[in-house]
């Protein structure tokens, strides 16, 4: 509770800032376009977040599909968990960030059509690989060529979604130190 509170007030002395800076160098900046502005910034840090847990997830099936002796119970377990975060996780942020895309500068539009490509390719994999799995019986993984290059590809999305959201946090970070500092800061 007392966290929150702190965590507004400073989202609000953030948002206060950057309608200082906007204002003092005659840009026409709203207050709904910053608060706009800071919630896709957030809402691409969780997905950063999301991405890694994915990632890590999706690293584990990958070094199960390695060994003979490989559990069909961890795979199960490791394809769930992705799901979860893709449909728990992703899927609200991307959403969102979809609803105000449109409002954002050029450079977020940008990231967001690449999360959501990303996304998108993840979750199809995702889908194929639980599909896959399930159809194997008792056949082990590590001999199923065709889950593999699934387990590959969903290892290929989450590592492309780690890179952009991270590199969208990265230079929204950078654009608005830039711009406290009183630089003039291309808006593109």
């Amino acid at each position: 509770m007392f966290s929150k509170s702190i965590s507004r007030r400073i989202s609000m002395l953030t948002v206060g800032s950057l309608l200082f800076v906007g204002l003092a160098f005659g840009e026409s900046v709203t207050l709904k376009q910053l608060a706009l502005e800071k919630e896709g910034i957030q809402l691409i840090g969780q997905l950063e977040d999301v991405s890694r847990d994915v990632r890590f997830n999706a690293d584990r099936l990958s070094s199960l599909n390695n060994g003979p002796r490989d559990s069909k119970w961890s795979q199960q377990y490791h394809l769930m968990q992705i799901k979860e975060l893709v449909n728990g996780g992703l899927r609200p942020a991307l959403d969102r960030l979809t609803t105000i895309q449109s409002e954002l500068k050029d450079w977020h539009q940008d990231a967001i059509d690449k999360l959501l490509a990303s996304a998108g390719s993840l979750a199809a994999a995702t889908n194929s690989a639980i599909i896959n799995h399930n159809k194997m019986g008792s056949m082990p993984p590590v001999l199923n060529q065709e889950y593999k290059d699934l387990i590959s590809r969903i290892n290929e999305q989450a590592e492309a979604l780690v890179t952009i959201s991270d590199a969208a946090g990265d230079y929204a970070s950078a654009h608005e130190q830039a711009q406290q500092a009183g630089l003039i800061v291309s808006e593109k």
